[in-house]
């Protein structure tokens, strides 16, 4: 596909390789305007909307720092309390879980160890770790 010197030079590399029109071209330049225009509109008094709150506020923000730094540090508490008290109730209905499933499986042994063993554990919680440990030397 060889074009001509004084056409290639005329048409341009871009257009050569996507087969595009001066007039195809020249559609799309004048549609993007349309469409961009009112956007770069829009972006500027965006822009300039933000930069003025930001004037008013800031003195604002000065002056009022210390209650709302106050007030982040208690609702963050709050939140670590909610998201600790959450994983507490995740673990206590595990716990539960395992214990009704250890006790149905021990009913169905019938042979007396899981209580054995349970009689042990209690045993050993009412002495307490100090007696435990004192008694063995």
């Amino acid at each position: 596909m060889d074009i001509a010197p004084e056409k290639q030079q005329r048409v341009g590399p871009w257009r050569r390789h996507l087969g595009v029109s001066s007039k195809t071209a020249v559609m799309a330049s004048a549609a993007a305007l349309i469409v961009v225009g009112p956007l770069l509109c829009l972006m500027g008094i965006s822009f300039a909307a933000t930069v003025a709150l930001l004037l008013v506020a800031s003195p604002l923000f000065l002056i009022f720092f210390p209650v709302l730094f106050g007030a982040a540090c208690v609702f963050g508490l709050a939140m670590l309390g909610f998201a600790a008290a959450g994983a507490m109730a995740v673990a206590g209905r595990f716990v539960v879980a395992w214990v009704l499933r250890s006790a149905a499986d021990g009913r169905r042994d019938g042979d007396g160890v899981e209580r054995e063993k349970g009689t042990d554990w209690a045993g050993y919680i009412q002495l307490g770790p100090y007696h435990a440990t004192h008694t063995q030397q």
